[in-house]
């Protein structure tokens, strides 16, 4: 089964999330000091303790403190101990923590917003720019979303260029796409009218997916 869990960061502070830096090791704790603005430390951190929330509901996680986070040559986080896996993202005021409880995950949310499609032309294929400047039917931040979360699930980045492959058009969720013999199952949302929420997953999202909007109050407590 997928799920993906939700929080926002509006209207949060320094002195509600201060107190959760617990959560971290030392050294994870210096990591989120460097940030610059503050809106990217709360992000960090709230992302880190969806993260924590999932491991204790979904991987019987006893601790307080998040485990030691892998990540392998291309920056994909990883567990050693999980069954499932996960991955975070975040836009705006919204982060969100996706997990698999059999596999790998991509997700990816994008809030949206007015765009230059012609900005966009090096990060699309031939057919999708085309179909871009001739269909205004085409959802861009859905078609980015999904293309995100497949290079997150790959775990390549964009080390896996986003015009080496093509999102199924006209789109509909639970396609299926191959990147490099691993099969992906696709899903797509509008979020909160403002944003775009997609994830690639291993396994059949014609299953159930769970989307979680979590108050604050429950990961601060």
């Amino acid at each position: 089964m997928n799920y993906i869990y939700c929080a926002s960061i509006k209207g949060l502070d320094w002195s509600h999330l201060q107190s959760q830096k617990k959560i971290l090791n030392s050294s994870s704790q210096k990591d989120l000091e460097q940030f610059r603005f503050n809106e990217d430390k709360y992000r960090s951190l709230i992302g880190k303790m969806l993260l924590l929330y999932i491991l204790k509901k979904h991987e019987n996680f006893q601790g307080n403190t998040l485990p030691d986070i892998s990540y392998n040559n291309y920056r994909k986080p990883s567990i050693d101990f999980m069954q499932g896996g996960f991955n975070i993202s975040h836009s705006n005021n919204w982060v969100v923590c996706a997990y698999n409880d059999q596999g790998a995950i991509g997700v990816d949310i994008e809030k949206i917003v007015p765009i230059n499609i012609h900005e966009y032309q090096q990060a699309l294929t031939h057919n999708e720019y085309n179909a871009f400047l001739n269909n205004n039917n085409i959802d861009f931040f859905q078609l980015w979303t999904l293309k995100e979360a497949i290079m997150k699930a790959e775990g390549s980045g964009f080390f896996l260029s986003p015009t080496s492959f093509e999102i199924p058009f006209p789109f509909t969720n639970h396609r299926q796409i191959n990147i490099k013999e691993n099969n992906w199952y696709l899903y797509s949302q509008s979020f909160q009218d403002q944003y775009m929420l997609s994830i690639a997953s291993s396994h059949n999202t014609q299953s159930e997916i769970m989307v979680t909007m979590l108050p604050n109050t429950i990961l601060l407590t």
